[in-house]
């Protein structure tokens, strides 16, 4: 049975789940900026082993976005990806104004994922700080 918690995970943890699920990488030292600076996270483990992770980030009153929803390949498939989206969405509903806007980028694999929890599929636009790197966020 996996355990819970409310508290981002190390930066070392997070960066190695990212890779493991073939997200785009992270740096050590942007993730020990980034992750202490969540407004709300949720992490699942068996043991001491990061399952799976997923942050709600932004200012807090007018827009938010559910970010880093990943959860580590032996894990897929039993529930874990779920459970993390509706613990983060509950999150939302308590805390924030009924006015957020709540969003979040999706991979086209996750969007019933989503759908089921009530996110709509809209356009958007991307870039990175780097001017140098390609846009088009992948994860």
């Amino acid at each position: 049975m996996p355990d819970w918690s409310e508290t981002p995970p190390d930066a070392e943890d997070y960066v190695a789940l990212r890779a493991a699920c073939g997200l785009s990488a992270r740096s050590l030292a942007a993730a020990r900026t980034a992750l202490p600076a969540s407004l709300h996270a949720v992490t699942c483990r068996e043991g001491v082993r990061l399952l799976g992770i997923g942050c709600v980030v932004g200012d807090g009153g007018c827009f938010v976005q559910l970010v880093d929803i990943a959860v580590h390949p032996d894990a897929q498939g039993r529930g874990v990806g779920r459970a993390i989206t509706r613990r983060l969405v509950a999150w939302c509903e308590a805390r924030l104004h009924p006015t957020c806007h709540i969003a979040l980028v999706s991979s086209t694999r996750a969007v019933p994922l989503y759908a089921a929890e009530g996110f709509a599929a809209c356009r958007g636009m991307d870039r990175y700080a780097d001017p140098g790197r390609p846009s088009g966020m992948r994860g």
